[in-house]
């Protein structure tokens, strides 16, 4: 999109003056997401989340049971 009412001008006249600039703002969505897990030590929260399964199996076999399922009816809507 083509400012071409102030081509210099970092606003359009549709956005108050006083407004962060697009280069300004912190990351957002799925990209603030990925630089999230690049950061984070990926082998630690493996050895946690092996932890929590190795505790509670019962819990972990039937959130993915209930997932399943879910799934299930998903697909089975979607036909």
């Amino acid at each position: 999109m083509v400012d071409n009412l102030n081509p210099t001008n970092q606003f359009h006249p549709y956005q108050p003056m006083d407004d962060t600039p697009q280069s300004e703002r912190s990351e957002s969505g799925l990209a603030a997401m990925v630089k999230k897990l690049r950061s984070a030590d990926v082998n630690e929260s493996l050895g946690k989340l092996r932890g929590y399964a190795r505790a509670n199996p019962g819990k972990v076999l039937g959130g993915l049971a209930a997932v399943a399922i879910g799934f299930g009816l998903l697909r089975k809507r979607s036909k």
